[in-house]
């Protein structure tokens, strides 16, 4: 009696610990899965990953007047694209669009698929100034063309920071603004990191959108300047994506078309190192303040290259660094290609909206960098 009671007491122990071990080993494997919701790391790209491109295009007057955006549809109708690389475009935004059978009266979504343009799906005409009608795109492109790399292209007029980006004819010319930008990105379902965001449109590569495109993507692609009629070659967009020589690809065919133009540029930011750039704007500020001149900033970028219009407020980044000694060395962060006359630009501008109470009240509310806003609230 005694003996088979201990027998079972025995059993049940090594029960138990054997459960316990069990238990601690799922736990164990438990800990070292990573969440879905994390952002997947971006070390391990290959040239053979699958890939989808979104190109939201907002035709606007530049289609409805010189057909551009169907002239970019045709290079991407001619490119020979990789077997396992999507690329997929939301047309709207302009008045009439010139060929390829486009409505100006619906949102239409497309695949080039063969050479050809295939149309997938169509809805009631949105306003592309809105943040939800991106939001949605994306959320559609993902999960249609799910893929192990995706990028966004936005493809449109382009205004700087303080007007934004795909100015919709159709809708009283209505901009996307950054926030806006910024809305539709934060809301949709998608939880990566984009390999890159473009913006084929003027005056994008700024200090402002690249902080905020650096909470999305690992590269941001984008004018400094306006960019000329013809904008990026599409031909080599599309035969390049996904390879280890894309940016170089892109920026050297940008800079191919535009050879007799007096006024190009086209950068390809390193978002990752971002926090470098942002680090060089505090030290130029830091040096303002202990200048105990308050209008110091406004001196330096008279001495700066701008861009745009004169209530652009965009300025050399690059500049402003060199007008405070401050030291920088953007050679693996931001490479650019420029014309002559801009040979002497960094690749970035930063907006300094000083001169006008109403800006200045509009960045204020807009832009992500405290430091710098606490700066122009103090002074100006």
């Amino acid at each position: 009696m005694n003996r088979g009671f201990k027998d079972i007491k025995l059993i049940c122990l090594l029960t138990i610990l054997i459960f316990c071990v069990f238990l601690f080993g799922c736990s164990e494997d438990k800990a070292k899965t990573k969440p879905a919701s994390e952002k997947q790391s971006t070390t391990e790209k290959t040239d053979n990953d699958d890939f989808t491109l979104l190109i939201y295009m907002c035709g606007s007057s530049l289609e409805s007047k010189n057909g551009s955006a169907s002239d970019d549809i045709s290079e991407l109708l001619s490119a020979e694209i990789p077997d396992k690389v999507n690329v997929v475009l939301e047309t709207g935004g302009s008045l009439r669009w010139k060929k390829h059978s486009i409505s100006s009266d619906k949102l239409q979504r497309y695949e080039v698929s063969d050479n050809k343009l295939v149309l997938l799906e169509e809805s009631k005409l949105c306003c592309m100034g809105d943040s939800s009608t991106l939001k949605d795109f994306i959320d559609w492109g993902i999960k249609e063309f799910p893929s192990e790399r995706t990028a966004l292209i936005l493809w449109d007029h382009g205004g700087g920071f303080l007007k934004g980006i795909c100015k919709d004819e159709m809708y009283n010319n209505d901009w996307l603004t950054v926030q806006e930008f910024d809305e539709a990105l934060s809301e949709s379902t998608f939880s990566g990191s984009f390999e890159f965001i473009g913006f084929d449109c003027c005056l994008m590569a700024n200090y402002e959108t690249a902080l905020t495109a650096s909470k999305y993507a690992d590269y941001m692609i984008a004018s400094e300047d306006d960019e000329p009629t013809g904008g990026w070659d599409y031909k080599a967009v599309a035969e390049s994506l996904g390879t280890k020589s894309f940016y170089d690809v892109i920026l050297n065919s940008y800079e191919k078309s535009h050879q007799d133009s007096d006024n190009y540029t086209l950068s390809a930011i390193k978002l990752n190192e971002f926090d470098k750039v942002k680090a060089v704007l505090s030290q130029c500020i830091d040096k303002a303040e202990r200048s105990n001149n308050k209008l110091i900033m406004s001196k330096a970028v008279q001495e700066c290259e701008s861009f745009g219009s004169s209530i652009a407020y965009l300025y050399d980044f690059g500049d402003i660094a060199d007008y405070f000694d401050v030291d920088y060395d953007f050679s693996r962060i931001i490479k650019a290609v420029k014309s002559e006359t801009k040979s002497n630009i960094s690749g970035l501008n930063i907006c300094f909206p000083s001169d006008d109470e109403k800006a200045l009240e509009n960045y204020l509310m807009i832009s992500e960098d405290k430091n710098y806003c606490d700066y122009l609230k103090n002074n100006y």
